[in-house]
């Protein structure tokens, strides 16, 4: 074996080792690029809702849906903000948040479950919520005597 193939050996062992790093920072890349998505898909989910503001209102004064299809559509308004929340959560648990975006999500799930009008609602959706966010609400002011 001649310099030159050693050289040559050389080379491809170290465009190897560089490969083998660029796909594992690529596959890295690409994993944290998939978990904002759920939360978007979550979020976009929500915006459908929140152009409904007489219904938002009626929850947060606890004044009773005047149809079937207020009462649906009041659900899953607030089965979606908690199911934002959730996906949020998700994250806090992953060490994805700060500590501004913890707070900020700590506030809204606070906000929203004190609203009158939620707690009709909120027997449903307890059991799909996480450990995470039913911690913040006993955690909260609102269920202390």
């Amino acid at each position: 074996m001649s310099y030159a193939d050693l050289i040559i050996v050389g080379i491809t062992l170290v465009l190897f080792v560089v490969l083998g790093y660029k796909i594992w920072q690529n596959k890295k890349l690409m994993l944290g690029t998939t978990k904002p998505k759920k939360v978007e898909t979550t979020e976009d989910f929500m915006h459908d809702f929140v152009d409904q503001p007489e219904l938002w209102v009626k929850l947060a004064k606890g004044i009773p849906p005047m149809s079937p299809e207020e009462d649906a559509s009041m659900s899953l308004m607030v089965g979606a903000a908690f199911q934002g929340f959730n996906a949020q959560c998700s994250q806090y648990e992953l060490g994805e948040l700060d500590d501004s975006e913890v707070q900020a999500l700590r506030e809204s799930v606070v906000r929203i479950y004190s609203m009158p009008g939620v707690k009709k609602y909120w027997d449903d959706i307890q059991p799909d919520m996480s450990s995470c966010m039913l911690r913040f609400i006993d955690e909260s002011e609102i269920n202390k005597p």
